[in-house]
């Protein structure tokens, strides 16, 4: 049986990591812009103003990067047990 702490950190941060890198290519697909003042929903999925387009993008790279890598890690660890 495998252990709950082998499998629901990566599952939660590989779940986290992904959905926000998700909802950036949303946005940055729809034209959104974040940052102060706006609403939750478009600071969420929008770009920071204060960045340049390939700081947002590097942004939303490692954030998928990282998501999908846990997630993959969770996948190596569930096919073990």
């Amino acid at each position: 049986m495998i252990s709950f702490f082998d499998w629901f950190p990566p599952a939660v941060v590989g779940a986290t990591f992904t959905t926000m890198g998700l909802l950036k290519v949303y946005g940055r697909r729809k034209g959104i812009v974040g940052g102060g003042g706006k609403p939750f929903s478009c600071r969420l999925r929008g770009s920071c103003p204060g960045w340049s387009r390939r700081m947002n993008a590097i942004f939303t790279v490692v954030l998928l990067v990282i998501g999908i890598g846990c997630l993959g890690f969770l996948l190596t660890v569930l096919l073990k047990s």
